[in-house]
């Protein structure tokens, strides 16, 4: 019997730096994208700064993905909301499949912009 992929996008096995939020986990940090595909995004949760807890399944996470700098249009990310699927592998290092809702291309630095902005109004809410 031949396996069958099941897969409705091809699969491109990469390493790029991500930043993750989630309103269910209010904090901000930054991980690694171990692949990615058109309908899918896996990362592996375990980043810099403060320890996260790993979101359960059903539960809907946004990525942003750092794209290699162009100099002729500045650095872009991919901005995407996806569905936690699966989570997979040990605990002190998990891996999280995502299922993508949506995905747009932006600028990176107005990211940064916009959460440094947001930052004052975020910590005012929570004091």
């Amino acid at each position: 019997m031949k396996n069958i992929n099941r897969r409705e996008s091809p699969r491109i096995e990469i390493q790029l730096r991500c930043h993750v939020t989630s309103p269910a986990l209010w904090i901000r940090t930054t991980m690694s994208i171990e692949n990615i595909s058109r309908s899918g995004v896996l990362v592996a949760w375990s980043g810099e700064g403060p320890t996260v807890p790993v979101p359960g399944v059903g539960q809907i996470v946004t990525v942003e993905i750092e794209l290699p700098e162009n100099h002729g249009f500045g650095q872009k990310c991919i901005h995407c909301q996806g569905t936690v699927t699966r989570v997979i592998g040990p605990p002190d290092s998990p891996k999280v499949a995502l299922r993508v809702n949506y995905m747009d291309f932006r600028s990176f630095h107005d990211r940064i912009r916009a959460v440094e902005a947001l930052t004052p109004v975020a910590s005012s809410w929570m004091a």
